[in-house]
């Protein structure tokens, strides 16, 4: 695996499938799912369907901006890592995260925005500098900015098309499943519409990736989870956990990310 993604993996547990194929499959329109794929358990399917969708959407985390502390563990079933991580987002802006060893040792910063990946190398002292069209080389599906932002912001990955899912429940629980293309998105919310994991499935190559939320707290008027676990099984299998901690809703100081004259620099 590349070692840019494995920083990319321990940092915000996203991990574009495992696989290594530059198959591409463009998202903006996905396919609907044949008739009577829709199994809803209500007398009225378009009503059921408008009221999923509204509340889903008016439970989404559209935070302006937040900031937290977490110690992030991989393991791969050959290396176990550990780090501290510093996490600060602006919607729409940046997600910024720097990423230290043993609670001092700095490791990598990273500066992820809607044009590009940046990251600092601290290690190797190299500055890597990715474009999202280039992030695509390893995924199966479309992973840009509004996704991993979807994500860092506990939203599931794509956003509810109500016409195109197909809706089930469990117990309390609301599950989700949107069809995009040789993908599918798992959502499952529980009875306020808060969702509890999201997961994206490749049938054709069994890949998974699973992200669970829990542990919710509420912090300026904020509901946000205090423990994330990331599961990927496919070519690899692997776990990282993420347990938050000095969670605020706001951002005290904006982020540095300077690239020191000395560093070897890789675009792609």
């Amino acid at each position: 695996m590349n070692k840019n993604l494995i920083i990319l993996i321990i940092s915000l547990g996203i991990f574009l499938f495992a696989c290594k194929t530059k198959k591409v499959v463009n998202l903006s329109d996905p396919k609907p799912k044949d008739k009577g794929s829709v199994d809803v358990k209500s007398s009225n399917v378009d009503s059921r369907r408008t009221e999923v969708y509204k509340g889903i959407m008016g439970a989404k985390n559209v935070t302006p901006e937040f900031s937290f502390l977490a110690e992030a563990d991989y393991f791969d079933g050959k290396q176990s890592v550990g780090l501290n991580l510093e996490i600060s987002a602006k919607k729409d802006q940046y997600i910024y995260l720097n990423a230290k060893a043993l609670g001092f040792v700095n490791v990598a910063r990273l500066m992820i925005q809607p044009d590009s990946i940046r990251i600092l190398d601290l290690i190797n002292r190299k500055y890597i500098s990715a474009s999202y069209q280039f992030m695509q080389n390893f995924a199966q599906v479309k992973i840009g900015f509004n996704e991993l932002q979807n994500m860092i912001w506990a939203n599931a990955f794509y956003d509810p098309n109500i016409q195109q899912s197909s809706l089930d429940s469990l117990g309390q629980q609301l599950i989700l499943l949107l069809n995009l293309g040789s993908v599918q998105q798992k959502a499952m919310y529980n009875k306020s519409y808060v969702l509890q994991s999201v997961s994206l499935f490749e049938q054709a190559k069994s890949q998974e990736m699973q992200v669970d939320f829990t542990n919710f707290k509420y912090v300026d008027g904020i509901s946000y989870p205090h423990a994330i676990v990331i599961n990927i099984s496919g070519e690899k299998k692997i776990a990282c956990k993420f347990e938050i901690s000095n969670f605020a809703g706001s951002i005290k100081k904006e982020p540095q990310f300077v690239i020191p004259k000395s560093y070897k620099v890789q675009v792609y």
